[in-house]
Order: structure tokens, then C-alpha cells, then sequence
């Protein structure tokens, strides 16, 4: 082939998008479970909020993604006083703190 021909070639390749040899991208990794950290290994807690507060939540989040366009970043917060659980959610684009503490549970 002459380096007319070699050219037409590499510019059909390219232009149907069919790698050439200096064009091909790398292969896979083999193993692909090297790439990723092992599992933890340990005790795993759950916190869970019931439907009346769910129902609360999605209302709160609903109205600052109203006020500013996103829904942003939310803390929440899961602790004890001793008679039952505190459950709270910090919105840190709106920069305020929902209770949804239910009182009534304790």
C-alpha cells in the first residue's frame, strides 16, 4: 500500500469511528475486584424513620427545593436521651434543623 492509500485508510477509520492501532484504547483490567478496597467487616446500624416522619421530611425538602432550585446536603442526626430516640435533619443549603422527634413513641 502507498502513503496515499495509508492515509485514505487511517481517515475512514477515523471517520466511521473505528480505532486504529494508535487510537485503541486500553483494555479492561483483568480483575476488576483488585481495583476495589475489600468489604468492612464489622456490626452494621440501621436507623429508620417511620411513615408520619417521611411524610414530614419529603414535605420539608420539598419546600427548599422550592425556595432554592436543589434539595443540597442533609445531616441527619439519630440519638438517645435515655427514654427514647431524637431524630433530627440539618439542611445545610437552607441552613436550618427539622425535629422529627416522635414524642409520642416514648
Amino acid at each position: 500500500m502507498d502513503e496515499n492509500q495509508e492515509r485514505i485508510k487511517k481517515m475512514y477509520l477515523r471517520i466511521n469511528s473505528e480505532p486504529n492501532d494508535h487510537e485503541m484504547s486500553p483494555p479492561p483490567p483483568k480483575d476488576r475486584e483488585m481495583l476495589l478496597p475489600p468489604p468492612k467487616k464489622g456490626k452494621t446500624k440501621t436507623f429508620t424513620l417511620d411513615e408520619d416522619q417521611v411524610k414530614k421530611l419529603e414535605e420539608w425538602q420539598s419546600h427548599i427545593k422550592a425556595i432554592y432550585g436543589s434539595y443540597g446536603n442533609y445531616e441527619y442526626r439519630f440519638s438517645s436521651d435515655g427514654i427514647g430516640k431524637i431524630v433530627t435533619v440539618f439542611s445545610e443549603l437552607a441552613d436550618i434543623e427539622l425535629d422529627l422527634t416522635d414524642v409520642d413513641s416514648w
